[in-house]
């Protein structure tokens, strides 16, 4: 898989024209409802994200991607039980060079980078705290068609390797339950958007958004970790 993205994105820069890519920055709400599994037990909670992405054209159809994605945390719980009193966040980060061309209403692109998120959360008692962790590699295809209308849609996937995940917490219960594990794994993304740009610079779009992880943990032990939710936002291109 990484020779194949490797030899499209040489094809974008030999067989197409030299063309500068578009600066572009994209502002997203996205309600997320996430799942960290862990040989103790599942964490579940919600957050609203805020997230920024800025595209830096570095040559012909290169780009650098930048995204930084932040919410509270509500409604936490632990194997299905509320975690009342706990309050945190959720980032979510990542960096990826990409390689796009376009031909006629169909544009494709081809991106690797690395990232992952990082959740935190503070009980009623000073000795509760959790922390999950995953970072990784992170290789992807995005492809968009242009439909009639002015509507445009778009697809991405992206295969996530090499990861490495930490789950560190101790809570005073009920349940009671302290642990802290370090694994590793891999898993895949994807989102979907309807895009409508209405003035030259300004596109608005709204998708769905979601993936899943299989983890491996230190000391035996294998769990999924899954995300998912609706998304709306607003790209400006300069």
């Amino acid at each position: 898989m990484r020779v194949l993205l490797c030899v499209i994105a040489i094809l974008a820069l030999v067989v197409i024209p030299t063309e500068m890519a578009d600066a572009a920055m994209q502002f997203t709400l996205w309600p997320a409802e996430f799942s960290y599994g862990t040989p103790s037990g599942t964490f579940a909670w919600n957050s609203t994200l805020f997230g920024f992405r800025f595209d830096e054209p570095l040559g012909p159809f290169v780009s650098l991607r930048s995204d930084l994605r932040y919410g509270a945390v509500a409604n936490p719980s632990f194997t299905a039980t509320s975690m009342s009193g706990y309050s945190g966040s959720t980032w979510i980060a990542d960096t990826a060079f990409r390689v796009g061309l376009r031909t006629g209403p169909v544009g494709f692109a081809a991106y690797g980078g690395y990232g992952g998120f990082f959740f935190n959360a503070k009980g009623p008692s000073a000795s509760d705290n959790v922390v999950l962790r995953n970072l990784s590699s992170r290789l992807g295809v995005e492809a968009t068609v242009a439909a009639s209308g002015g509507l445009v849609l778009r697809g991405s996937y992206t295969w996530i390797t090499s990861l490495t995940a930490n789950a560190d917490f101790s809570m005073s219960g009920p349940p009671a339950v302290a642990d802290s594990r370090s694994g590793t794994g891999s898993g895949s993304e994807y989102e979907i958007t309807l895009q409508y740009s209405p003035v030259p610079v300004t596109t608005v779009f709204a998708g769905y958004r979601g993936g899943s992880s299989q983890i491996s943990w230190s000391g035996g032990g294998t769990n999924n970790s899954t995300f998912q939710g609706y998304l709306v936002g607003v790209e400006l291109h300069f």
